[in-house]
């Protein structure tokens, strides 16, 4: 799977930004082949905690956005540009520009 120089291989689980390796937890690797699977595609808080945590999983704590930080930091840690962008009162977002 790819999306622009971030590339995620499910099979094999790993995952670069351009030539860097990227090393994820079994969450954040869900959280963001969840994203580069739906590139472009606004998803939902709810949604994405559905899919990557469970159905049962509580909605009022701050686990997704603790998550989508450690992603953040993570894919732009070598200066490169956020991939990654917060669609405010809605979810998260995988686009090259900001909304």
């Amino acid at each position: 799977m790819r999306f622009s120089d971030l590339t995620l291989d499910p099979v094999t689980r790993e995952v670069n930004r351009g030539q860097r390796r990227i090393s994820l937890t079994r969450t954040e690797f869900a959280l963001l082949e969840m994203l580069i699977a739906n590139p472009r595609r606004v998803l939902t808080r709810s949604r994405i905690l559905e899919e990557v945590w469970g159905f049962d999983f509580p909605t009022s704590g701050n686990a997704l956005e603790v998550y989508v930080g450690y992603l953040r930091r993570k894919t732009e840690a070598d200066g490169e540009p956020r991939l990654i962008h917060t669609v405010r009162g809605v979810g998260y977002v995988l686009r090259e520009t900001p909304p």
